[in-house]
């Protein structure tokens, strides 16, 4: 029984900081464990960009890449692979599959909707000519995919209204903390104590841009901090930018700390020290802080994105909507959730068993291949 020849393809570089390149890695692992011979490409190292056109040039520079190291290459089994680098000689060197990490037109068009600074107002046409390339590249490269596989089910309900014709080929994963962070987050729920008795320390995670809610972000923050003096709020992750969006005295009071960047391992640290998380966006991806957030044992008030759909189930009380009711409080959430069902549910190695599943049900490769 020969394993899979697979080759996933990712837009980012392969470290656990940068999202797409944490999912690539966990995939990667996944699938090795079943056996399969697995070679994860990014094409970074990247020039730096510091000009409109140059975001154009690097992708297609990316694209070049791709098919350059292709050439050099076997054909694969499987290519998964960004959208957008689907070119001919990706579409021939194996059976394709467009593997989302984000809804990247929703994400097009809610940050040209929402231009933050006077740079962007500025750049707006060509911004409007790059998204174009963008969303060209994508209808493309779905186009020139087997299959199409949506993160989630938000995404995955996304895709079947917008582009009817590829139902077909829609498929849908999860996305999941790797084995060790989920070892280490328990541990932080086992000795997670109860801070209700002086107030709540709010915690939100994310870059500060449009897509993530931060308007409404910082009008609950504002409203929350007035009539709930005892609560305390974190951002973190943020940049810079976020120290204006704030009364000043709140931040000098210390009730609102700005953490612009810290490191993966400062993470559970942050997670221990907070009683509730928030989750604000309007588009994302996923949004993996929402496992964090859960795993960890923390409550999150979260808008209907990214993964919230698909962990409900599993967190009725622990995962509420926001915006929150002003007048709850930490003791009046009811702390129960289906750990079990959870982790039988979100883990990479699940998420591979899926994916090949698929595969074979579609008859694109032997059961003897995808079976040790």
């Amino acid at each position: 029984m020969r394993p899979l020849r697979i080759l996933i393809a990712t837009h980012s570089p392969l470290a656990p900081e940068f999202g797409a390149g944490q999912m690539a890695i966990n995939l990667a692992d996944a699938f090795r464990k079943q056996g399969h011979d697995v070679t994860l490409w990014s094409p970074y190292p990247m020039p730096g960009q510091t000009r409109w056109w140059q975001g154009l040039q690097n992708l297609q520079l990316m694209r070049t890449k791709l098919d350059e190291f292709l050439q050099t290459q076997q054909p694969f089994d499987v290519i998964d692979c960004y959208a957008p680098f689907i070119t001919k000689q990706v579409a021939n060197s194996g059976l394709v599959v467009a593997r989302s990490v984000q809804p990247d037109i929703l994400y097009i068009v809610n940050n040209l909707n929402n231009p933050q600074k006077i740079k962007e107002i500025l750049l707006l046409p060509f911004g409007y000519l790059f998204a174009l390339v963008n969303i060209i590249l994508l209808l493309l490269g779905w186009s020139k995919a087997k299959y199409i596989l949506c993160l989630g089910s938000l995404e995955l309900q996304w895709m079947k209204k917008w582009f009817p014709w590829w139902r077909n080929k829609l498929f849908s994963y999860n996305n999941a903390l790797s084995k060790a962070e989920q070892v280490e987050l328990t541990q932080i729920r086992i000795h997670r104590t109860n801070n209700a008795q002086t107030g709540m320390r709010f915690l939100w995670i994310g870059r500060w841009a449009a897509h993530k809610g931060i308007k409404e972000l910082v009008n609950f923050i504002i409203q929350r901090a007035a009539s709930n003096p005892q609560d305390s709020f974190t951002i973190a992750g943020c940049g810079t930018a976020a120290e204006k969006d704030f009364p000043i005295d709140m931040i000098q009071s210390g009730r609102l700390k700005i953490i612009p960047s810290f490191e993966r391992s400062q993470l559970s640290n942050l997670l221990a020290n907070h009683d509730s998380g928030l989750f604000t966006s309007r588009v994302e991806g996923w949004g993996l802080v929402l496992n964090e957030m859960l795993e960890s044992g923390m409550p999150v008030f979260a808008t209907l994105a990214g993964g919230v759909l698909d962990l409900q189930p599993f967190f009725e009380d622990m995962l509420q909507p926001f915006p929150p009711q002003l007048q709850k409080t930490f003791s009046e959430i009811i702390n129960s959730n289906d750990m079990d069902g959870y982790y039988n549910t979100f883990t990479w190695e699940k998420t591979a068993d899926d994916y090949g599943k698929f595969l074979m049900k579609n008859q694109d490769v032997k059961i003897a291949d995808l079976t040790q």
